[in-house]
């Protein structure tokens, strides 16, 4: 891109501006401050010359981003828990959806409404294990010989001989707590799923002055909507701003510079912001500060932003 350079607005010019809208805005408060009383009011006692005490040549930097807030689906899964951990989790419930902007939380979050119960797979939602006592074999009995000898002849003869099994009080098999469910028979489930944010699509202004004027706000809003009205130069990226913005203007100062660097920290935010598109070349604005006092003293300030060709003002009058 070539080399452009821009021309500030005249003066005078700035100051007949201010002089025209004003007096359609605020024609009695002009009449106070410049007027002579017994005379007959008219625009043309109102002078630069004797109003304009001093004057300041600034920038602006403006771009426009296009928001669009929705719920991130990315993550989204099932987690399962043992039953003392679930007085642990901070579950989530949504009635209606969440405007981001007064979200300060992660947006994935527990679900309250997905928390379900699960049999234990690994002990049949029984909460135990069994195993078979190796002492009887599982029977819960043990069974042996006896020596018994019979009459005077004394034969001697074995008789069966059974007794309860004291390894396992006769049960006959051992219960172990699960291990997986700690012996609740149940595992819970519930779902991590996206926070229900408001679906917002809005394009909003980005503006960045060296002026600090109190009508940034203003101005941020009139450019977004009358940016064909005013003129500035267009670049494509920061780095080019900031090299050829001393050129373009034809005047610096260090309140550009850092102004300019300001801008290019918030650009780049923007473009790593996954919610946001910049929708909008950059635009750089020359910028005149009059610093003025009426006839009566009272001090105040003219603005203006854009070229000798299209540029728009502001007054704090």
């Amino acid at each position: 891109m070539p080399d452009i350079i821009i021309k500030t607005p005249n003066l005078d010019d700035i100051f007949e501006k201010w002089k025209q809208d004003t007096n359609r805005k605020n024609k009695k408060g002009l009449e106070k401050q410049f007027g002579t009383k017994g005379a007959v009011f008219s625009l043309d006692v109102i002078s630069a010359a004797e109003t304009v005490k001093d004057t300041m040549k600034e920038a602006a930097i403006y771009f426009a981003i296009k928001k669009t807030i929705e719920p991130v689906k990315e993550g989204e899964k099932e987690e399962t828990v043992k039953a003392d951990r679930v007085s642990r989790i901070i579950f989530y419930n949504f009635k209606k959806d969440v405007i981001k902007d007064n979200w300060d939380g992660e947006e994935l979050v527990p679900f309250y409404n997905t928390l379900k119960t699960k049999s234990c797979p690994k002990c049949n939602g029984r909460g135990y294990h069994e195993t078979k006592c190796k002492t009887c074999d599982g029977k819960g009995k043990i069974s042996t010989k006896i020596t018994v000898f019979e009459d005077e002849e004394k034969n001697k003869i074995k008789k069966d001989f059974e007794y309860p099994c004291n390894n396992c009080f006769a049960i006959g098999n051992f219960k172990e707590t699960c291990k997986e469910c700690n012996g609740s028979k149940n595992l819970y489930t519930y779902n991590i799923k996206a926070v229900p944010f408001k679906r917002v699509v809005s394009g909003q202004p980005v503006l960045h002055s060296s002026a600090k004027t109190k009508y940034e706000k203003e101005i941020e809003k009139d450019l977004h909507q009358l940016i064909d009205q005013v003129e500035g130069i267009k670049f494509n990226d920061f780095k080019e701003l900031s090299n050829k913005a001393e050129a373009s203007l034809g005047y610096w100062n260090k309140n550009i510079k850092k102004t300019i660097n300001m801008a290019g920290t918030d650009y780049k935010t923007y473009e790593k912001d996954k919610d946001t598109k910049i929708e909008t070349k950059i635009f750089l604005f020359p910028m005149i500060q009059m610093f003025c006092e009426t006839k009566k003293g009272k001090s105040f300030e003219i603005y203006s932003i854009g070229s000798d060709k299209k540029f728009i003002v502001y007054s704090n009058f």
